[in-house]
């Protein structure tokens, strides 16, 4: 059984999971606007993670006999100034995501919840991963600069990558 302190921070945590995701998919949307599907379809990837993300926590909750409060997801930021600024965007959705999660971590640590701290290493391991593919995605991005023909060829990159998982 949750304790009330834990259910209610795993409740807030999938809030802001959902509200990573609707961002990202705020994301797809600029990129599709702009013609750069192949950033599209690797926010879209993104996207897809983070509701899984939600879920996993969701399922969680009720495995533990918890009951799960959804609440409303903040509108995302829909206008960007370029690639890079999106990238930006998710980096310091992602530092936030860690942030979040390492509290969470530090709480049922706390509360002796074990069975969520053990649920919750997964997510640890899987933020290190994420932050690590932004920095990636910012020091190329800053390398090509205004350079059309560099920023084509990393969409096309991250295209792939959206393909390989």
């Amino acid at each position: 059984m949750l304790k009330p302190v834990i259910e209610t921070a795993l409740n807030k945590q999938i809030n802001f999971e959902q509200a990573a995701a609707h961002e990202y998919l705020a994301m797809v949307a600029y990129f599709e606007k702009l013609n750069l599907r192949g950033f599209a379809k690797f926010m879209r990837k993104q996207f897809n993670e983070e509701h899984e993300h939600a879920v996993r926590i969701f399922d969680h909750v009720f495995d533990r006999g918890g009951e799960v409060r959804l609440g409303p997801i903040p509108e995302p930021r829909a206008d960007f100034d370029s690639p890079k600024s999106v990238f930006v965007a998710a980096f310091a959705r992602e530092q936030a995501n860690t942030k979040s999660i390492n509290e969470l971590y530090k709480l049922a640590g706390d509360e002796s919840d074990f069975a969520t701290q053990t649920m919750l290493h997964w997510f640890i391991a899987e933020q290190v991963e994420e932050e690590q593919w932004c920095e990636e995605a910012l020091a190329l991005l800053e390398m090509v600069g205004d350079n059309r023909s560099a920023l084509l060829m990393l969409d096309n990159r991250y295209g792939s990558k959206a393909e390989e998982s």
